[in-house]
């Protein structure tokens, strides 16, 4: 009797904990407003939609949800088919909680129902540019003034350096100079030979300074002398600054203590000490490339013999698949899709019904849709 009664409570207990469980990772409810522009006479059900797809792409630009691909109705014709909801929660269901006609914009409010715990974080897409290679320039600016005289970078330490290290993508037409003054044994010369050939336009550049610059500190028992890196690095596309840092570390490169009885970095160490000093830097430029797996920007839109295309391709990150939203203030979505790839121009069709196209010229879009 015991023994069935024990087992009873465990089935109870087990019941219990397993619809706690179920309720701890139950949806949360997340309320959303949409609108849409009333334009025309078409049937109330055709604005009703759209604003339900405005209050999603809402909820979209909160970083809940990603929109895969949009059903967009334009005069009561469906101009692309289908809503598909990829979301890193899923949306479970949801419900109109009110709707209402305020002059000639349909408002709705909805509840919507996501699975597991609601991520708070906006969920900036960013686009991974890849081009083939980055043309490179560095500049090395040496103070070595108030240093022992063993403290030496050669012409060629860092450019040997630079070459011998993979890149990716890899840096092409290097140029190094040493206190502003370009050096036969430079870069520039391990690259020269396969400059025969005219080089194909390239529109990112890596340019980076490195400034190495003493420092000592000297106290009744200690006295240091230190090799202060400071490394300032930026690329750009079409001449046109994305991405910069600035990064610093300093090295010992001697020490000794105890009126010199104790030495424990000397003149032997400088070898590897300037290895990781070279490393420092190598490491610093790969940072710096590392940062074009994700870019943030919004091409322009630009007409050509007719047609419209964007100033960014698929180098740039650009996938067939993308979809583009106009960046504007206006309750109204206008959509493109892509209609042609290349490596850095997408040509696109307006999918939204606009009077003109004269007055999108030189605006900006935004990516909603791709992998």
């Amino acid at each position: 009797m015991l023994a069935r009664t024990l087992k009873y409570f465990r089935s109870i207990i087990l019941i219990t904990c397993t619809l706690l469980a179920n309720t701890l990772q139950a949806g949360n409810v997340i309320r959303t407003d949409g609108v849409a522009l009333i334009t025309s006479s078409l049937d109330k059900d055709i604005y009703r939609t759209r604003a339900i797809e405005n209050a999603f792409q809402n909820l979209a630009s909160k970083g809940i949800q990603t929109l895969d691909s949009f059903s967009i109705i334009e005069n009561g014709q469906v101009l692309i088919d289908q809503v598909h909801l990829a979301s890193k929660l899923g949306i479970q269901e949801y419900s109109v909680i009110k709707e209402e006609i305020k002059g000639k914009t349909y408002h709705v409010t909805l509840d919507v129902v996501l699975s597991g715990q609601l991520n708070k974080e906006k969920n900036n897409l960013c686009l991974r540019a890849s081009p083939p290679s980055v043309d490179f320039s560095i500049v090395l600016e040496k103070k070595f003034n108030k240093m022992p005289s063993w403290v030496e970078f050669s012409d060629n330490f860092i450019s040997q350096a630079i070459a011998a290290r993979k890149f990716e993508p890899k840096l092409r037409r290097a140029n190094i100079h040493f206190d502003d003054k370009a050096q036969s044994s430079s870069m520039y010369s391990l690259y020269k030979k396969n400059n025969t050939k005219k080089s194909p336009h390239n529109f990112y550049r890596l340019h980076s300074k490195v400034v190495l610059e003493p420092s000592r500190s000297i106290n009744l028992i200690e006295k240091t002398h230190k090799l202060k890196i400071k490394i300032f690095s930026y690329v750009t596309r079409k001449d046109k600054k994305i991405l910069e840092q600035t990064v610093e570390d300093q090295f010992i490169i001697q020490q000794r203590s105890l009126n010199g009885l104790i030495s424990p970095v000397t003149r032997r160490d400088w070898p590897s000490t300037k290895d990781k000093i070279a490393n420092f830097i190598l490491e610093t430029l790969d940072q710096q490339l590392t940062q074009l797996n994700c870019l943030k920007f919004f091409p322009k839109i630009h007409a050509k013999s007719g047609n419209i295309y964007l100033d960014y391709g698929s180098l740039d990150g650009i996938t067939p698949s993308d979809m583009f939203l106009l960046r504007n203030s206006d309750a109204k979505k206008i959509y493109f899709k892509l209609e042609n790839l290349e490596d850095h121009q997408a040509k696109i069709k307006i999918v939204s019904k606009v009077e003109s196209l004269e007055g999108l010229v030189g605006s900006e879009v935004e990516v909603v849709s791709g992998s």
